[in-house]
């Protein structure tokens, strides 16, 4: 009987280790994989940042590609530092969640009780959860009327800013709507929080956000941008704007007015911590959670995108809580599938990226659906030729390939469009060579014949414009740009 026993158990033990390694084994093919699909996105051109997927807390994948630093070829990594743009909005909304359990905020909180100097007839509709729901009916200070990036720029400058100055300038305007009844995404509600944070914790937003966020969770490589704009920051990636196989620089963008509603920073190791805290019973309140991750007008929470996506084999649908960053060179998205406690964060210094794609081919490999398959993108390979005498040989090989070998590449209208856009200033005539191929190869293209039409003016050749134009009109009747530009071709 003890031999039984003890042969019971051997073989219980060995087939436990078979299933962990088989496991074990299923995890490398799947990170094999996911190495590979966002490779592909990178060696394309498309892409330049870092990403990791993770599963209840463990890296599947955690790498970087391309640059952190383009003229020093400094490589970006897990530890590479990035700014998270609107990410930012989570750890603002984190805080005030944090700030209700603490029992000094409510989500029925008034504006204008809290912030003692804003506007009555305003702040007196508009409560706490409002702001955090994108429904308080304040305008978004970027989209003011008269109110353009330059104009607050000029006026605030590219140091530090009096933040109450700003919120009453930009950020205390007439109600676009009453709180409550329609869904705006808006910066200006954003930033209020920060000042209410500021306000009921009685310390500046960065300690709050150290205090509150960052120091009980560990997260030592992650802070705040705004208070310094001039600091140094340890192993932070420059920002650049990415044409295809072209760097540049962005405008400059002071993180001081961003402030609560897009300066943090972080890594992706911290970021993963930051995951784990919201499946914890002890960083938020059951109810705060809730409330963060309960859908709302446009399927918005508590400083969240709360999304129902198909996934899989099967398409069975799974609930995504997700956010999105974009701040010039800036582009960013955290994702949380809570079924499984899938992570996938996907941050780029390179512009704006395909993150939405990349992120659609990601769930396919880890819920054992095969991924889209990734081609080489003629445009990135024409983008190495954008210069006179070389662009004529590399259009006629892809006309070719065209007829030939379609299936081999990628033949994106709007990546060809996009490239004769950002060639159109520097060398107009390898544009409309470009502009020109796209009609060839979609010529039913409304779109590609209004491109080729605005080349050709740049170009000076009017009456091919005006032919261009006709062609386009005569696909799209409804193209009002296309009509008025066309008249004044003519009359000219």
């Amino acid at each position: 009987m003890k031999i039984k026993i003890i042969n019971l158990l051997l073989l219980a033990l060995f087939a436990n280790v078979t299933l962990a390694g088989q496991a074990q084994s299923i995890d490398k093919q799947k990170q094999a994989r996911l190495e590979s699909y966002v490779a592909s996105y990178y060696n394309q051109g498309s892409f330049n940042g870092v990403v990791m997927v993770a599963e209840k807390g463990k890296p599947i994948l955690s790498k970087g590609y391309g640059y952190a630093n383009v003229e020093w070829q400094v490589p970006n990594t897990p530890q590479t530092k990035f700014l998270l743009a609107s990410i930012s909005k989570t750890f603002t909304a984190t805080m005030v969640m944090k700030l209700v359990d603490q029992g000094k905020l409510s989500l029925d909180t008034r504006l204008s009780d809290v912030l003692k100097w804003y506007r009555q007839d305003v702040g007196s509709k508009v409560t706490i959860r409002h702001l955090l729901n994108h429904t308080s009916g304040i305008p978004n200070y970027f989209g003011l009327k008269r109110q353009t990036v330059d104009d607050i720029m000029k006026e605030f400058g590219n140091g530090p800013i009096n933040k109450t100055d700003f919120a009453k300038k930009y950020c205390m305007s007439d109600l676009d709507f009453e709180p409550g009844s329609k869904w705006m995404y808006d910066n200006s509600a954003y930033f209020l929080l920060g000042l209410i944070i500021e306000e009921v914790n009685g310390t500046s937003y960065e300690k709050a956000l150290q205090d509150l966020v960052l120091k009980p969770l560990g997260m030592s490589n992650s802070g705040d941008r705004q208070p310094d704009p001039y600091k140094v920051i340890d192993k932070l990636a420059t920002g650049y704007m990415h044409q295809f196989s072209t760097f540049s620089y962005p405008a400059y963008w002071n993180m001081s007015t961003a402030y609560s509603a897009g300066s943090i920073y972080s890594t992706l190791e911290d970021l993963l911590k930051y995951d784990r805290a919201f499946y914890s019973e002890t960083f938020l309140s059951k109810a705060s959670r809730d409330a963060m991750f309960t859908p709302g007008l446009n399927n918005y929470g508590c400083g969240w995108e709360l999304r129902e996506v198909p996934v899989g084999i099967d398409s069975a649908v799974k609930k995504i809580r997700t956010h999105e960053g974009f701040l010039m060179a800036w582009h960013t998205r955290f994702y949380q599938i809570p079924d499984e406690q899938y992570l996938v964060i996907i941050l780029s210094n390179a512009g704006n990226a395909p993150l939405e794609k990349m992120f659609k081919g990601i769930t396919d490999i880890l819920y054992n659906r095969k991924p889209a398959n990734m081609k080489p993108l003629v445009a990135f390979e024409l983008s190495k030729s954008m210069q006179p005498g070389k662009i004529d040989s590399q259009l006629e090989k892809f006309r070719n390939s065209f007829k030939t070998e379609k299936d081999k590449w990628d033949f994106n209208e709007a990546e060809l469009n996009r490239l004769g856009y950002a060639t159109l200033l520097k060398d107009t005539a390898s544009a409309v060579k470009v502009f020109g191929f796209i009609t060839e190869l979609y010529p039913g293209s409304w779109n590609a014949w209004d491109s080729f039409a605005e080349g050709l003016v740049a170009l000076g050749n009017k009456q091919e414009a005006i032919k261009a134009y006709e062609k386009s009109i005569e696909l799209n009747p409804d193209h009002k740009a296309g009509k008025e530009a066309l008249l004044k071709l003519k009359e000219k």
